[in-house]
């Protein structure tokens, strides 16, 4: 009924790095740093947004997946848990990509400090000057800043060390038996310290990397989401590792009881997943709060494909799939959906910032009327920075809104309850008050029509630039789909010589014994 024969399992501990595995990373890679390289020399009608969101993109998603690993690892030391031990290699290498990580988001924070081309369009509070008139903008400004974006780098930082840390009281053990106990504890320290500070501190940075995108919305759930997003896409690969490994003759420990564990993981986390896309979903829907709405509608309107497949792959497909139990313990079944999901978290990612960052864009053109250089510059003085003050005129929020309107309204208001307070008796006093409250409605009237005057100007620059699809906006196309297989590629580079830096299986923690024989699964 389940019995194991652990004694006769032939199981290499020592992953080897070997050349073909090398080049077939690199060319990944290379392939990922010409899809950028031609994405920005393509990209200069659209102020480089597709380069700037692409290279956004792929970094928080890599990068969360990182730190996704390191919480993977501290949650079960924290908890005492023991049936990972036999496959805690991998994610141990996984989260040493976060210095990598951290080149890259030094590389953004360096074009958004000094203002680089199509920055302004990827986070509109980088330009203070420009952004004078915006009030929300002023409002956040204290948290959406360079300096604080700059920060984020500190956060990743300190991320990094914990790993590293970690890591090396991990490696000590296998050299030394007479630490095992003494190592574990220290773990487990560092684990309960890094889980709280990981708390705070992503979601501080996931405000600051991907929200801060749609700079007038903003959503408590939003942390929450996209930290999911990644941690289940982390077990996704975690693993997809662990098949491939076992197809080069390691990790024979790793049975089905450990894929059934993490097909749980896989359905229980699509799942919860689904419960915080449909609470955020739910709650901005019924409020019906313009500078909440703004979010969905913008990717309703222009964006329902990737909208609705992020639905199908990460929570129709998974679910329906993952349902029935015997679906988790099979490795085939199970890689399926580990692929579907995992590239569905990445289109998870591309909905979080290509809209807002395409709405920037978008608007600031409307603004500029397309004098210029195609891009409102030029005869009328409409350049970038020019045009993005007119962002918060655009039907985007309800406290965009101009404030005067109340105070006109207050007005008339106030004028028109004064107005009976004339008599039959006082004519000369009635012509008096007559004569101004007729110039007041003549002003009004041409307030009015100017107004409509205006309403109808911006409705002729929106047709003038009507909305139009866009590969690698709207859907990604062979650009986006390159950026990523070459941080995938980078990605598994960096893991795989990790990997290949120590045994696979380590040999002196204190719970192996326990891991190498979990059972959780009985016949009835």
């Amino acid at each position: 009924m389940g019995a194991h024969h652990n004694h006769a399992i032939q199981d290499n501990p020592q992953f080897v790095f070997d050349g073909k595995l090398k080049m077939i990373t690199a060319i990944m890679t290379l392939i990922g740093a010409i899809s950028l390289g031609v994405t920005y020399f393509t990209d200069g009608d659209y102020g480089h947004v597709r380069f700037w969101t692409n290279l956004l993109h792929n970094t928080a998603f890599f990068t969360g997946i990182a730190f996704a690993s390191l919480f993977f690892l501290s949650t079960h030391v924290v908890a005492w848990g023991g049936w990972q031990t036999i496959f805690k290699r991998v994610p141990e290498a996984m989260m040493m990509f976060m210095p990598v990580g951290l080149i890259f988001f030094a590389l953004i924070a360096a074009g958004v400090y000094m203002d680089a081309e199509g920055t302004d369009y990827l986070y509109l509070w980088s330009d203070e000057t420009a952004l004078a008139e915006d009030h929300l903008v002023v409002h956040k400004s204290a948290f959406l800043n360079p300096f604080n974006y700059v920060l984020t780098l500190v956060v990743l930082g300190v991320w990094t060390l914990f790993a590293m840390m970690i890591r090396r009281l991990s490696l000590e053990q296998d050299g030394d038996r007479s630490l095992r106990k003494v190592n574990y504890e220290k773990i487990h320290m560092w684990s309960a310290i890094f889980l709280p500070i990981a708390g705070f501190s992503s979601a501080y940075a996931i405000w600051q990397w991907v929200m801060s995108v749609d700079v007038h919305w903003y959503s408590t759930l939003f942390a929450w989401y996209a930290t999911v997003s990644v941690w289940v896409s982390a077990i996704c690969i975690i693993f997809l590792l662990i098949l491939f490994l076992q197809s080069r003759g390691h990790m024979q420990y790793f049975t089905k009881e450990h894929t059934h564990d993490l097909g749980k993981y896989i359905f229980g986390f699509s799942v919860f997943w689904t419960y915080l896309w449909f609470s955020q979903f739910l709650l901005i829907w019924y409020a019906n709060n313009g500078e909440e709405t703004q979010y969905f509608d913008l990717r309703f309107d222009q964006f329902p494909a990737v909208f609705y497949l992020n639905i199908l792959l990460n929570f129709i497909l998974p679910f329906f799939i993952l349902m029935m139990n015997n679906s988790k313990r099979a490795k085939g079944t199970l890689a399926l959906v580990a692929v579907i999901v995992l590239l569905g978290h990445w289109v998870d990612y591309f909905q979080m910032i290509k809209p807002g960052v395409w709405h920037n864009w978008e608007h600031a053109q409307h603004a500029g009327h397309g004098h210029g250089d195609d891009h409102g510059h030029g005869e009328e003085g409409h350049d970038a920075h020019g045009d993005l003050l007119h962002l918060n005129q655009a039907p985007k929020a309800v406290l965009t809104a101009n404030p005067q309107h109340g105070d006109d309204a207050h007005g008339e208001e106030g004028h028109t309850e004064e107005a009976p307070a004339t008599t039959e008796n006082d004519s000369a006093t009635a012509a008096e008050t007559t004569a101004p409250a007729e110039a007041h409605a003549h002003d009004t009237e041409d307030a009015h029509a100017t107004a409509h005057g205006e309403e109808a100007h911006t409705e002729e620059a929106h047709a003038e630039h009507p909305t139009q699809f866009v590969m690698g906006i709207h859907f990604p196309g062979l650009l986006e789909l390159g950026t990523m297989i070459g941080f995938l590629g980078l990605f598994l580079f960096v893991t795989f010589q990790v990997l290949s830096g120590a045994s696979l299986m380590p040999k002196n923690d204190p719970y192996v014994d326990e891991s190498k024989h979990h059972h959780v699964w009985y016949d009835l």
